[in-house]
């Protein structure tokens, strides 16, 4: 048997290390201890070192209850997003929780299914658990509402790929939509496309609205006139990808390039190609947002306008902790990419 355990009748209790037996253990103070184990500005690396090596062998784990208690903070952060089916969260929630739990957060995830009376629900429960910060993706129809909560509550947020509403306690990662859509609709003007159409979300969704900018923009710039029924800004879904693109396909007049404003889309987009035996490179150039394995295995692999999710989740958990320790707000803007292959060509 373990010599950290007794036998109690037929059950095993586990003995807690103690803080007592740390400092014996590494002949330091208790006093030591707690400031070298809480990251305390004056304690020397040496001594960091021999507390942490020390607590470490002794198997020591800290009372994360009793330290909240005492510091105000938790040491969790709650992370809301309108859907964890977008392969994108994947990529961004797990370098943030990395950096996170680098600095002794846990993170907790929750999905509000683009439901606002949910995300709502979910901020205040969080609230009530005494998170120390949070990081939103608000659902588009429902961002005004979570922004007055957030203000109210004051807890240090993050909005992720959102507008940063007012306060000092909120910060804001977004990136930079409209460049990237410029991009985009530049280059299939240089591959001599002018009907061009693009499926997107609903205007009062940040990224969408970037995005509608972008392509109105591009197609000022090149002075090209653009065909309304080629812009369908209806939402964020692969049934919105895969109705429009029907649509769009079926007109006397249709485009010859398509951008999916959204992977999401992007799925529905490509249903519909298929299903209409419409040669994706050839018969119709194709244009996604985010690359995903999805555009990248694709036959023929899909143009996209990129983001390194890696970068956005570890931006995010960065901005959070400066956030957390200042409270002073900002906003960074992340860059976009135009990664061209063989769709649109």
């Amino acid at each position: 048997m373990s010599s950290d355990s007794k036998l109690s009748g037929d059950k095993a209790t586990v003995h807690k290390v103690t803080v007592h037996e740390v400092a014996k253990y590494a002949g330091v103070s208790i006093s030591s201890v707690s400031r070298a184990l809480s990251d305390h500005p004056h304690v020397s690396n040496a001594l960091r070192t021999r507390v942490r090596s020390a607590a470490l062998s002794l198997g020591y784990r800290p009372d994360f209850l009793a330290h909240s208690l005492r510091s105000g903070t938790t040491y969790s952060v709650g992370f809301v997003v309108g859907t964890i089916s977008n392969p994108i969260m994947a990529d961004i929630s797990a370098s943030l929780g990395n950096v996170l739990a680098d600095h002794d957060y846990a993170m907790m995830l929750l999905s509000s299914q683009n439901k606002p009376e949910l995300e709502t629900t979910y901020l205040r429960f969080l609230a009530h658990r005494q998170v120390s910060g949070l990081v939103i993706s608000t659902a588009a129809d429902g961002a005004t509402q979570a922004a007055e909560l957030i203000h109210g509550l004051g807890i240090p947020t993050v909005m992720l790929d959102r507008q940063r509403p007012p306060g000092s306690h909120v910060s804001a990662v977004q990136s930079d939509h409209r460049s990237g859509m410029q991009a985009a609709v530049a280059h299939l003007l240089s591959r001599g496309h002018r009907r061009i159409a693009l499926i997107g979300g609903q205007e009062f969704f940040d990224p969408a609205r970037e995005r509608l900018a972008g392509f109105h923009t591009a197609m000022q710039e090149a002075d090209i006139a653009i065909d309304p029924e080629l812009v369908r800004c209806m939402g964020m879904s692969k049934t919105v990808g895969y109705t429009e693109t029907r649509s769009l396909l079926a007109s006397s007049n249709p485009p010859t390039a398509l951008i999916a404003g959204g992977n999401l889309i992007l799925a529905g987009v490509l249903q519909a190609l298929q299903e209409l035996k419409v040669a994706v490179g050839r018969d119709l150039a194709l244009v996604g947002c985010d690359d995903t394995e999805l555009t990248r295995l694709y036959s023929p692999p899909i143009t996209v306008i990129a983001r390194d999710l890696a970068l956005m989740g570890e931006t995010t958990a960065w901005l959070l902790l400066e956030t957390i320790a200042n409270r002073a707000g900002r906003t960074v803007v992340l860059p976009t990419q135009l990664i061209i292959r063989d769709s649109s060509s």
